[in-house]
């Protein structure tokens, strides 16, 4: 202990900064280290989907680290943080992890490979597609990160992990200040187990939780110190997350109400707060069009989808697709308010049984609950910690009954009530494990966090209740990474849209019966699959056939697990983008006709027709050629 206590002085006399540099260095490092193949392989594959053994070790070990005090511990315990997050990406590298939205851990497919291509879109200086436009921040920012790493999207992806492992710890960092480490533990598991099923994935969700949790870093900061002006810059970060992945809106005014009573002085309510929260709030909506119009055009527009979702509540609880089934003729995008409205004043009571429907799923014990997330493999050991949840929250809600100006718990139970009120219009069951929710998430940990706190609190566990330790990261640290990140978010995206959007294209000629398509081969973009005789150890990118063939299994559309089975080794597939006809392409290509990446590659090979296939952009490669060598920071532009 004295040996510790000497070291603590020691480095108590480093620069502050400086020592925050350290800090933030040996994390990587560490974040880094359990990305390397192989290292601690069965405890990451763990942490990637396990829940019953590896979450509670994983509390524990968070709860010792959380604390130890001093400079020493902050580092630990950053560094702890950051390299679970890269344990649960190093689950999905080594298992090749399938879902509806990723072939085999990398190749984004539905949703994802929308966000991905129309990062490549906007880094190459084109417009982006109308369903990105819906939502265009996400990869806006991806656009930077593929930029920056010579588009190599496992590389990009790593970094989005590692920023949102860095957002969980410096926002449960501040609730430990004022809550100890117990409180903070608990909140910070529940925002790794929800991230972990979006880590490694190009879905807006992996970028829109990080910025949430800055957000609420920032207001928890703000009410300590009493500062407003820092509550005010979280509610905006929070209504920028909402624009990153749309979900609970109700959040914001209820975030808004609460603060009008936190800051009330010797009134009632101030005015003043709620306006300026208003303004703020409105300027991240403002700041999402701008972006919008730069990116896709004057004719896209942000959240042209909700009117479907809307349209199924007045339906009587129907899904976001309903509206195309009710209406196979087709109909034009601006009359779907006039349908909604027509629909509504004919069955009023549909719009009541529909919220009704949505409120019981996100209480029903299916993928659709509020807590979803929240679980493993093993039905009862689920069963049990979602009724745990509900518990805890019960019990923070008699915390906050029994503490009604705590800022605090009101926070958390007007966050709550946001989210509650939000559901109507968020139906979970048009995604699992709450993923609308993204933005939101952290008001789902904040109530049974307030709930843990109070029970171990009670129980006179007090160096577990009570803070132990100020952190080392102080709320302007908060300030300044969601000031770095919203700066590459917009301001590189604007500068590579003005970009010459010409491409010289190489004359290429194709038999009659092909198509040529031109792509840049990069690194971090492609996986192989090999024979099951050849030697390695399963890893990102190289995976054997078996392995592939059964992750296929669970692909959502049973048409595309069929065709996957049938490629036959050495193979690979590449996600990209053709830049002749400005078309994404999950490219199918025998491993051996392929040159090392970073080349510009003209392929002459056949578009898959099956109807059934067609939406995913499948190309068969049948023969290649290199155009020219395209380096790290060659964008391929003339």
């Amino acid at each position: 202990m004295m040996y510790l206590k000497s070291f603590n002085d020691m480095i108590q006399k480093i620069h502050p900064v400086l020592w925050r540099v350290i800090c933030l260095v040996t994390a990587v490092i560490f974040f880094s280290l359990m990305l390397v193949p192989n290292l601690s392989r069965p405890t990451s594959m763990s942490l990637r989907t396990g829940f019953g053994i590896v979450i509670p070790s994983v509390g524990i070990v968070l709860l010792i680290v959380f604390s130890i005090p001093g400079r020493l511990g902050k580092i630990i315990s950053l560094s702890t943080v950051m390299s679970i997050f890269a344990l649960s990406l190093a689950g999905l590298w080594a298992s090749g992890q399938t879902l509806s939205i990723m072939i085999n851990g990398l190749i984004p497919i539905s949703d994802a490979v929308s966000y991905y291509t129309d990062a490549l879109r906007i880094s190459y200086g084109m417009s982006i597609s109308d369903f990105t436009a819906m939502r265009p921040l996400f990869a806006s920012f991806l656009s930077f990160l593929l930029f920056i790493t010579g588009r190599n999207l496992i590389t990009a992806l790593a970094i989005v992990t590692a920023i949102a492992g860095l957002a969980s710890f410096l926002s449960s960092k501040e609730i430990q200040r004022t809550h100890g480490p117990v409180a903070a533990v608990f909140f910070l598991i529940l925002m790794f187990l929800y991230f972990r099923h979006h880590s490694g994935t190009t879905m807006t969700e992996s970028f829109g939780l990080p910025v949430s949790l800055l957000g609420l870093g920032l207001i928890w900061g703000g009410v300590r110190k009493e500062k407003q002006w820092e509550v005010l810059t979280g509610i905006a970060l929070i209504a920028l997350a909402l624009n990153i992945r749309p979900g609970a809106m109700f959040v914001l005014p209820a975030l808004l109400i609460w603060g009008g009573f936190v800051f009330r002085a010797k009134g009632r309510f101030s005015f003043r707060f709620f306006i300026l929260g208003a303004i703020l709030t409105a300027s991240a909506f403002i700041l999402n069009n701008i972006m919008i119009r730069i990116l896709a055009g004057p004719n896209a527009s942000a959240f042209s989808n909700f009117s479907w979702a809307l349209y199924g509540l007045v339906s009587g609880g129907k899904s976001w697709t309903y509206i195309f089934e009710a209406n196979p003729e087709g109909f034009e995008t601006t009359s779907v308010y006039q349908l909604i409205l027509a629909q509504f004043l004919q069955h009023p009571e549909l719009a009541l049984q529909g919220a009704i429907k949505y409120w019981r799923f996100f209480f029903s014990s299916s993928w659709y609950n509020a807590y979803s997330f929240v679980g493993g493999g093993n039905y009862w050991v689920n069963e049990a910690a979602r009724y745990g949840m509900y518990l805890l929250n019960g019990i923070g809600i008699y915390h906050w009954w029994k503490n009604r100006t705590d800022p605090y718990a009101s926070l958390a139970i007007f966050g709550a009530l946001g989210v509650l009120a939000s559901v109507p219009f968020v139906p979970p069951t048009d995604a699992y494990r709450v993923r609308l929710y993204a933005a939101t998430i952290p008001f789902f940990a904040l109530l049974p966090a307030m709930g843990m706190y109070s029970l171990f609190k009670n129980l006179k566990f007090k160096w577990l209740a009570w803070e132990m330790e100020s952190s080392l990261f102080q709320p302007n640290s908060i300030a300044t990474l969601s000031g770095i990140l919203l700066f590459f978010t917009i301001i590189p995206a604007i500068l590579l849209q003005s970009t010459d959007q010409r491409f010289n294209l190489p004359a290429v000629a194709c038999p009659n019966s092909s198509s040529l398509i031109v792509v840049n081969f990069d690194k971090g973009t492609y996986i192989n699959i090999h024979r099951g005789n050849v030697e390695f150890l399963d890893w990102m990118p190289n995976y054997h056939v078996g392995l592939f063939r059964n992750n296929a299994h669970d692909l959502a559309d049973l048409n595309l697990t069929w065709q996957l089975k049938e490629i036959n080794p050495p193979a690979t597939l590449i996600a990209t983008l053709d830049l002749a006809s400005n078309h994404e392409a999950l490219i199918i290509v025998d491993s051996k006709l392929l040159p090392p990446p970073g080349v510009q590659l003209s392929m002459c090979g056949t578009w898959e027709t099956e109807p059934e296939l067609t939406a995913f952009n499948i190309f068969h490669a049948e023969s290649i050629e290199i155009v020219k060598r395209v380096d790290a920071t060659d964008q391929g532009l003339p």
